[in-house]
């Protein structure tokens, strides 16, 4: 009998990650040796810098090639896991939330594509990282060294976020109030969809009217408010149809729905086709 799928596994950083830092430098690694080779979600971002080698994981749904020189961010709570490895180069680097600063997680959000880099980009990222990881072999108590490592930190994800705009041609200026509006929207959906459906809810919560959040997030991404809203509600009920055996019902309640009849009807309208038989059709 297979074993039931319960929840998908939810990892922290480790306890023994100090500052809130986890830092390695894996080498020749292959896919026997992949340390993330089961589908799971994190609660902090991972920033990922290959130097040379092969490889291909699974981001929500999406597969992810690595061949040569490139760089990826996973943002908390997106599913992944590592397919095919070979003879790689890595620079792993998780980090709790709270040092990912506000002004370059716009870069990453939403952005679920490899950035391969040439090698002044490359030069420059193993100069910064390896300055980071030194420094964190040694972190004391001395106040000094944590700033300077907070500093480091900052520019090597500045570095990451620097690439990502370019590569992405960000026109939209996130400084701007438009900007800074849909950033605090995107923060507090990703925290509270399960329990917020409704675009006056946020707008409530940001303390502006709905007309006007939705102006400045579809200014800034193209989409309305509600387009987001069920985007992040639906990605979760692929993820929970696919990598769990959880039944409807359950997933229905999991993601605050009262009716459960409803969001069967929500997700057929938005996936083209009832939950259960997207389960059978994706599901391996």
């Amino acid at each position: 009998m297979a074993k039931k799928k319960t929840d998908i596994p939810f990892y922290s950083l480790d306890a023994g990650a100090k500052a809130g830092i986890e830092i390695k430098r894996l080498t020749e690694l292959g896919t026997e040796e992949i340390p993330f080779n089961t589908a799971h979600r994190d609660d902090h971002y991972i920033f990922i810098f290959q130097e040379s080698g092969e490889g291909t994981m699974v981001v929500d749904f999406k597969e992810v090639h690595v061949q040569g020189r490139g760089i990826f961010c996973i943002l908390p709570g997106q599913v992944h896991y590592g397919v095919v490895v070979e003879s790689a180069v890595v620079w792993f680097l998780a980090l709790d939330n709270a040092l990912v600063g506000e002004q370059f997680r716009p870069a990453f959000e939403g952005r679920q594509q490899l950035v391969a880099i040439d090698d002044a980009a490359a030069h420059r990222l193993r100069s910064c990282i390896q300055l980071v990881h030194d420094l964190h072999q040694v972190l004391g108590e001395d106040r000094f060294q944590h700033a300077v490592l907070r500093s480091l930190i900052d520019a090597y994800i500045g570095l990451f976020a620097g690439i990502f705009s370019e590569e992405n041609r960000l026109a939209d200026d996130t400084t701007s109030r438009t900007g800074i509006i849909t950033r605090q929207f995107k923060t507090l959906l990703a925290a509270s969809f399960r329990q917020m459906k409704k675009p006056a809810a946020y707008a409530a919560a940001l303390n502006i009217s709905p007309s006007y959040l939705n102006e400045a997030v579809k200014a800034v991404t193209g989409m309305p408010v509600s387009y987001w809203i069920q985007e992040e509600v639906m990605t979760e009920a692929r993820r929970l149809l696919h990598y769990t055996d959880h039944t409807v019902k359950q997933i229905s309640d999991d993601l605050g729905f009262d009716d459960h009849t409803y969001f069967s009807r929500s997700f057929t309208r938005t996936a083209g086709m009832p939950p259960l038989a997207y389960r059978k059709a994706y599901r391996k």
